[in-house]
């Protein structure tokens, strides 16, 4: 949520005092209009030839001076607002976004928090919709990237194994086409869920770029899923730390356990859920255990995508641990528009006035 902020927050103390200056000066007007009436004739023929001002049109007028005086004295002060998101400085950052892409992303969690699509409600619209993968396309595309224009990005998917989905680059427009189109369930090679592979794949890719002194960051999107080697997964996050690699780690999916759907590739229509051997029904929740010990053997951060309400992060802060680049907005221009049209109303007001009187 943006917070408005003044330049010169001093000025608006005038405020205490522009306030009941301009109602004491419209006030003693009036009464002293009201008296020069009286004072010029009988006030009952006074009123029959010329405009009568009554207490409710006095009191508009009065509180439309009151608005304009005090627009005047904001618009002085300055008033800033943050422009969101804070971003990160430009080529300061290397960041590689790692995400599960096995059968369990296929979840559709987030169904229910979804917007609309082409009019049709999100529990109506037909074939995949809300899943795992695509709440992590849209973190990565809407507030990810925003975050951290002009440094570069990497995706690295994995199932079984890792998958270099794209290279570390600094053109989102191309990077976002290859999550819209290349980045779906079951891209990476490999059976299961092994977030190792995952992340030696990001080692991968920061090694495959020129060598810089920036700071580099995995963003890891999972689950919690996990079928790996922990003597593998051991050897990865001991690598990572020794190249003093920030790592965030992000939590998907619900608490509750859900059924993956199935659905008809041609129609969209749900054809029933995926079953194991056995001919169950296969559920899948977070695995917040496997998630936080990821977060502690790594010294990294944790970040839930929680389908129960939406996810305000500001991305520049946890990417680099630090105070973000803040950029303001000056909005001086709402306050005094709004006096100017207000004090225009009231001269036009005048002059009519002083038009019909004679």
């Amino acid at each position: 949520m943006e917070t408005l902020s003044f330049l010169r927050p001093l000025l608006l103390l005038a405020l205490a005092a522009v306030v009941p200056i301009t109602a004491c000066v419209l006030f003693l007007a009036y009464h002293a209009r009201r008296n020069a009436r009286k004072a010029y004739g009988e006030e009952r023929l006074v009123n029959r030839f010329s405009y009568t001002p009554s207490r409710r049109a006095e009191l508009t007028i009065g509180l439309a001076w009151v608005a304009a005086m005090s627009m005047l004295v904001i618009a002085a002060a300055g008033p800033i607002l943050p422009e969101a998101p804070d971003t990160v400085p430009s080529g300061s950052l290397r960041v590689v976004v790692v995400s599960d892409v096995s059968k369990s992303m296929a979840a559709e969690d987030y169904r229910s928090v979804m917007p609309a699509k082409d009019g049709v409600p999100a529990a109506e619209v037909p074939g995949p919709y809300g899943t795992r993968l695509e709440a992590v396309k849209r973190v990565v595309e809407n507030q990810i990237m925003p975050a951290i224009i002009g440094n570069q990005l990497g995706l690295a998917t994995y199932c079984g194994n890792g998958f270099d989905q794209a290279d570390l680059t600094d053109d989102f427009a191309s990077l976002r086409w290859v999550i819209d189109n290349w980045m779906n369930v079951g891209n990476a090679p490999g059976g299961g869920s092994d977030y190792a592979e995952g992340l030696a794949t990001a080692l991968e890719i920061f090694d495959s770029a020129k060598e810089s002194n920036v700071q580099k960051v995995i963003v890891i999107f999972s689950d919690g899923g996990f079928t790996g080697d922990q003597a593998a997964l051991s050897k990865v996050l001991d690598e990572i730390k020794a190249r003093g690699i920030r790592v965030v780690v992000v939590g998907v999916g619900s608490d509750t356990p859900i059924p993956i759907p199935v659905y008809n590739p041609e129609t969209g229509q749900l054809t029933g859920y995926i079953q194991d051997d056995k001919k169950q029904t296969v559920t899948t929740g977070i695995e917040s255990g496997n998630l936080e010990k990821l977060t502690a053997a790594t010294n990294g951060t944790y970040v839930r995508l929680d389908p129960r309400q939406s996810l305000n992060v500001q991305w520049a802060s946890k990417l680099t641990g630090s105070r973000p680049q803040t950029h303001e907005k000056h909005v001086f221009q709402y306050p005094l528009g709004l006096a100017l049209v207000l004090l225009f109303g009231l001269f036009l007001r005048g002059a009519i006035l002083q038009r019909f009187r004679r």
